[in-house]
């Protein structure tokens, strides 16, 4: 088996890839992964995914999301909405 460090994982993630991400809301997501690409600034992102949270807020504040193709983004009680998601949503998309 080979192995990587998280840093080569999230080299392997191109600009203007489409990606989906494991998890729910804020439930058993790949957290650390995701800082990884919104540190390394990853541009351009199709985040395709049936219930973003975390890790679309965490994308959008990093400026790496072009789109999002989602049926709910939220941070759950008692956090509500994403904010950062929230605000590139409202910005006419700059970041999302």
């Amino acid at each position: 088996m080979k192995q990587m460090t998280l840093e080569q994982a999230a080299r392997l993630v191109a600009n203007d890839q489409i990606v989906t991400i494991g998890g729910t809301l804020s439930q058993r997501i790949p957290a650390a992964m995701v800082r990884e690409l919104a540190r390394q600034g990853v541009k351009g992102l199709h985040l395709i995914k049936p219930s973003p949270g975390f890790d679309a807020d965490v994308l959008a504040a990093g400026g790496c999301l072009a789109s999002v193709r989602a049926g709910m983004t939220t941070l759950e009680q008692p956090f509500g909405m994403a904010p950062s998601f929230r605000r590139a949503a409202v910005s006419g998309g700059r970041g999302l």
